[in-house]
């Protein structure tokens, strides 16, 4: 809490852990983790198991969607291959005594393929696409019941030429009496297989080509995560509303 600066200026309040999935799979030596998670193990790898078929099924609809042959985008997101891929617990405090609009996580785009993420407290908002970075601009995202919240990602938007597209969001102070809940959720952060780059995918006529003259990215997606996070944090990057056609109940996905 505290290491990164809010939209407001402030200091972020927001605590992460991040669990990885090659630990809980087993596709790496196991990490040490605290005890809590340790002796919950089986559990965790079981969500892991889960979580990626329910993603699996949203990356075949994609590949069709997108011309690509039949179980590529599943292929590039391996359950038993070693991936970046996490499960990451974010926890913010109570925000109540204070009247005044606060940041929790600021304005950002996820970096890696897709996101599933499951949150029953308020506070998450989007950045619809076509609006300024204003605070009138921004939405609540309500919570549906039994329900989880897709969020493509900046690697799937660099892959596929700009089809698809990442959106911008944060976390603020829950509305009403909800800013006095202890707020918790949990993001699936699904990133690809460590040993490809960062090539465009190549599809029937849905994804384009790169320009003539432009270069392919060869960069080791791990590579291009790194760079790309790096440069976020001392500012080189403001991330911008990359969203297609806002429409809530479109972005969830009963699971």
């Amino acid at each position: 809490m505290g290491s990164l600066k809010t939209d407001d200026g402030k200091p972020d309040t927001m605590e992460i852990y991040s669990i990885s999935q090659d630990d809980m799979i087993g596709t790496t030596p196991p990490f040490k983790n605290p005890e809590p998670l340790e002796s919950h193990r089986q559990d965790c790898q079981a969500f892991f198991r889960h979580a990626h078929a329910a993603i699996s099924v949203i990356l075949s609809h994609l590949d069709e969607k997108l011309g690509l042959p039949r179980n590529t985008l599943a292929s590039i997101n391996p359950l038993d291959r070693p991936t970046a891929t996490s499960l990451r617990l974010l926890l913010s405090p109570p925000q109540s005594g204070t009247k005044e609009f606060r940041g929790v996580l600021p304005g950002h785009t996820d970096i890696g393929c897709i996101t599933m993420l499951f949150h029953v407290a308020g506070g998450l908002q989007i950045l619809p696409a076509g609006c300024e970075n204003e605070e009138p601009n921004w939405r609540y995202i309500r919570p549906e019941p039994n329900c989880a919240l897709i969020n493509m990602g900046d690697t799937l938007v660099e892959m596929t030429g700009g089809v698809l597209r990442s959106s911008l969001h944060r976390v603020v102070t829950p509305p009403g009496e909800q800013a006095g809940v202890t707020r918790q959720s949990l993001a699936y952060l699904v990133r690809p297989d460590r040993n490809l780059t960062m090539r465009r995918l190549k599809s029937s006529g849905v994804v384009p080509p790169p320009s003539e003259g432009d270069e392919e990215d060869t960069r080791l997606v791990d590579e291009w995560a790194a760079e790309m996070s790096k440069r976020i944090v001392v500012g080189q990057v403001k991330p911008k509303g990359k969203g297609g056609r806002f429409d809530m109940q479109r972005n969830l996905v009963k699971v």
